[in-house]
């Protein structure tokens, strides 16, 4: 009896190995990490067959296996490292064992590079300059249509690709430095590959790789390096909410808790913020906001699922070490679990003291917008690490100034007045307009007095500028998302003229880079615009004065949007010119003798900035 059991013991046994299957290992992320990070316990995601069971094991001191997770999908493994703080530079084997055998891959630990060009974060001295890759310039015409793409370049039509590429920016970086920007913020250059409508980047299909048909990971460190020696920093634009609906993920979930939802069954968009810090609203609501598919092609993360959490923060920081970006711009940042968006900027910010995030929070009222910034007055169970937000409020307000035909500086003057709401009114990101909104020139119906009006506010006032591609050339674009984004003229092969160049601007486009550039250079060049103290008094017939004032350098700002030439008299704030001689225009180099009045003369719908001269 006993032989009998002791050979069926045997022969079940024999049965499970043979069914048993060996492990295949076709991809780790991530695929390295360096030496030296303070984020030294992170969790590798193995791809696969036959994982079921799985069990990892380090051949190398340097990585400690801490657990191995077992979940359903075989396709999947979750392993939990810990790297040594010792630890050198160098290839470190793990081991896969199953009941079916072993697969091992080898997990490179690199030398960070620390350099001081690297990660410096981005502040007021900058000006930020947004571009979208597909639409700058195509330095790369080999790369338009790429093997395993779904969707080549077609200039014929605004909605699908054009053929920019990071090569095309590289290309510029010259035309950009000269122009008098200090940071370039490019929408996102990963991959996005989707049927249609992706050359924007946001619909993700792989968080590790760089589209091909923007370039490589290699490039991009490249265009990293290359703006670095330029004097540019680059900001990184980042989606935490959700990827494209063709990442191999939705066809092989590595948990069911993967998404909010499913693609037949999930949350419809729901784009309110108001709800999100209202005490009154229901909590099934507040979730919706949290939960929703942004479209019905971009998947919904589940950032409580602790795996997705992990995977999201490590990618992030694999990029940011990777690259050398200096600063993040993160898409969509209430829709994320308040408490993953917390976790995740606070532990970026740990690795990298330097860096700034700013987050994109579409608010029009500063009393939505606040809460979500470092530091902030209002309780919330998670305490906001975010140090910069985008400042849709100042956005209203120069909408209302300068496109409304009734609009007056008494918006902008209301808006600043709650300044008080912020930890830090310094560290916000303002804009006359971006990727998303109608261009500042269209909606002016190319109105340059009025341009170059609403450019010297927001060049002038507190915060972070920020302007889109073109700008410079006083773009229109048009009212959907294609021809808003439209291509840089000179930026393509075949196009008819290069705005890249003087010779090849129109004289209006000309004239509206030569004082935006001037602006800049202003800008560049004077602290007080930078970081100092605004002090800024109520508009008196549609003139509004504010004050810069940083250490020893004191100017005086006045933005007339009168449309009629009128007088501002300096005598109600001419406690704070003191005992000023005289001021300067930074912008004619004129000069206005006080000794012998207290009134300035504006030109209708123009502005000025002086230097206070004692």
């Amino acid at each position: 009896m006993r032989i009998w059991r002791f050979g069926f013991l045997i022969l079940i046994c024999g049965i499970n190995f043979c069914f048993a299957q060996i492990p295949e290992i076709n991809k780790v992320e991530p695929a390295n990490w360096w030496t030296g990070m303070k984020l030294n316990k992170i969790q590798l995601m193995v791809y696969g067959k036959n994982l079921k069971g799985a069990k990892a094991v380090s051949g190398s001191r340097e990585i400690k296996i801490i657990k191995t997770h077992q979940i359903e999908n075989s396709s999947y493994s979750f392993v939990d490292i810990e790297i040594s703080p010792k630890a050198k530079p160098g290839l470190n084997k793990i081991k896969i064992k199953t009941n079916g055998g072993e697969a091992s891959f080898d997990f490179p630990l690199l030398k960070r590079r620390n350099s001081a060009d690297e990660h410096k974060g981005f502040n007021s001295s900058d000006v930020i300059y947004l571009i979208i890759p597909d639409r700058f310039a195509n330095g790369d015409t080999t790369n338009d249509n790429y093997p395993g793409m779904f969707e080549g370049a077609d200039r014929t039509s605004p909605g699908v690709r054009h053929g920019g590429d990071l090569q095309g920016i590289i290309s510029k970086l010259d035309y950009l430095h000269d122009l008098g920007v200090t940071t370039l913020w490019l929408t996102p250059v990963v991959e996005n590959n989707m049927y249609k409508y992706s050359y924007h980047g946001y619909s993700v299909t792989n968080l590790y790789k760089t589209d091909p048909r923007i370039g490589t990971n290699e490039l991009y460190r490249k265009f990293v390096v290359e703006a670095h020696r330029k004097g540019l920093k680059v900001i990184m634009d980042h989606v935490n909410n959700h990827i494209g609906t063709h990442h191999p993920w939705m066809e092989n979930l590595p948990m069911p808790d993967w998404f909010n939802g499913t693609a037949l069954k999930h949350q419809e968009p729901f784009h309110s913020k108001v709800e999100l810090d209202d005490i009154h609203t229901d909590s099934v609501i507040k979730q919706k906001a949290v939960t929703c598919w942004f479209d019905t092609t971009l998947a919904d993360l589940n950032q409580l699922n602790p795996f997705v959490a992990k995977y999201l923060i490590q990618s992030t920081i694999w990029w940011v070490e990777f690259s050398g970006v200096d600063g993040i711009r993160e898409d969509t940042y209430p829709y994320n679990f308040a408490e993953y968006r917390e976790t995740w900027a606070k532990t970026v910010m740990d690795e990298y003291p330097k860096f700034n995030i700013v987050g994109e929070v579409w608010a029009e009222d500063p009393v939505l917008i606040a809460p979500y910034q470092k530091g902030g007055y209002f309780p919330r169970k998670y305490a906001p690490q975010l140090p910069c937000v985008t400042d849709f409020g100042m956005y209203d307000a120069f909408r209302k100034t300068f496109i409304d035909t009734a609009g007056r500086t008494e918006s902008i003057f209301n808006c600043i007045a709650k300044d008080f709401l912020y930890p830090n009114p310094n560290n916000l990101m303002l804009f006359l307009d971006n990727h998303d909104i109608r261009r500042i020139a269209y909606t002016l119906n190319g109105d340059e007095k009025r341009l170059r009006l609403a450019l010297l506010t927001l060049l002038t006032t507190r915060g972070i500028p920020q302007i889109l591609y073109a700008t410079e050339i006083g773009m229109k674009g048009g009212t959907d998302d294609g021809t808003l984004r439209s291509d840089f003229p000179g930026g393509f092969a075949g196009d008819k003229r290069d705005a890249f160049t003087a010779a090849g601007r129109t004289e209006q486009e000309n004239r509206i880079y030569n004082f935006t550039s001037q602006f800049l250079k202003i800008r560049k060049e004077h602290k007080a615009l930078q970081f100092g103290d605004l002090i800024h008094f109520r508009p008196v017939n549609d003139a509004y004065v504010y004050f810069r004032t940083y250490k020893n350098e004191k100017l005086m700002v006045v933005i007339n949007h009168n449309k009629q030439k009128q007088e501002v008299n300096t005598s109600a704030f001419a406690y704070r010119l003191n005992k000023a001689k005289k001021l300067k225009s930074l912008i004619t180099g004129n000069e206005i003798d006080l000794l012998s009045g207290m009134k300035i003369e504006i030109n209708g719908m123009d502005g000025d900035i002086f230097e206070i001269i004692d």
